[in-house]
């Protein structure tokens, strides 16, 4: 009996170890969280009033010509851009982006992965990765973001690939992330929208306003969708840890029970061993 009691213990402070790990993670995850949430909500205003300047140049400027809009023929391959975490312990975040580009490249696409979860998916696969950005501490940073939208815009302007896709994290809840596919190259136009009634002043004019405009349009876009999966990524390993501690801790209370179960079969099983012996005397 005494050896099932020293067992329980010994598992008890082994899951205590561990609890300590979940619990400290949790917290840390807890607080980039809500560090990165405050950096999405923030840009996501920026982002939508880019956008929106965007859609409405479009809707006016209707003879521009742009390489960000123009369709390539010449080419039948895809470029993904596809964004995984460099950590681990985040629950499903990452085989959730893996289901969708399995699902989703053909052959002859190429790829650039961000985070080395991705690196090490997919470089046993048949796909060409270009560039490797596992260098940097984070996706978001502003050093991926400009080298990221430099070289898309020059393999698309060099006629290399028809689109330019962006496999990522879109984040729905804390709770809930959904893996998305987005052409983030050719730039689609907007449908046609008649609110204004009148056409805005464009200057100096609206090729040149188009010429600065969609490249700021392309790295916003990038930008907005690599810290919308960092949030996901954060919030997927704050979940991951705090139902890690809920079960570590359901598991040290079942031990616990059953601990003291054991100790009080150790001590019927000594009492009723000493009045066996009385008995016998």
């Amino acid at each position: 009996m005494s050896q099932q009691i020293n067992r329980i213990k010994q598992r008890i402070k082994t899951i205590n170890g561990a609890l300590k790990v979940t619990s400290a993670m949790k917290l840390v995850s807890t607080v980039k969280l809500k560090k990165w949430k405050n950096k999405m909500f923030v840009n996501r205003t920026y982002s939508s009033q880019i956008e929106e300047i965007t859609n409405e140049v479009f809707r006016f400027a209707k003879k521009v010509k742009s390489p960000f809009i123009e369709p390539n023929l010449e080419s039948r391959r895809k470029l993904y851009i596809i964004v995984s975490s460099t950590l681990g312990l985040c629950g499903a975040y990452n085989s959730n982006i893996f289901k969708l580009a399995d699902i989703t490249l053909k052959e002859n696409d190429e790829l650039i992965v961000l985070g080395k979860k991705g690196l090490n998916h997919f470089e046993k696969d048949r796909f060409t990765m270009l560039k490797d950005f596992s260098s940097y501490s984070t996706i978001t940073d502003q050093g991926v973001i400009r080298q990221l939208s430099q070289f898309v815009t020059e393999q698309y302007q060099a006629n290399k690939y028809q689109e330019i896709h962006l496999i990522y994290s879109s984040y729905k809840n804390s709770f809930v992330f959904v893996p998305k596919d987005v052409t983030i190259l050719p730039v689609k136009k907007p449908e046609e929208n008649n609110e204004l009634d009148f056409a805005p002043i464009m200057e100096p004019t609206p090729q040149k306003l188009v010429d600065s405009l969609l490249p700021l349009y392309l790295k916003t876009l990038i930008y907005s969708k690599l810290l919308e999966s960092e949030v996901c990524e954060h919030a997927a390993r704050r979940n991951a840890m705090e139902n890690a501690t809920d079960n570590a801790q359901e598991l040290i209370d079942k031990l616990t029970i059953e601990l003291s179960k054991a100790r009080q079969s150790s001590i019927t099983e000594e009492i009723t061993e000493i009045v066996s012996t009385a008995r016998a005397q």
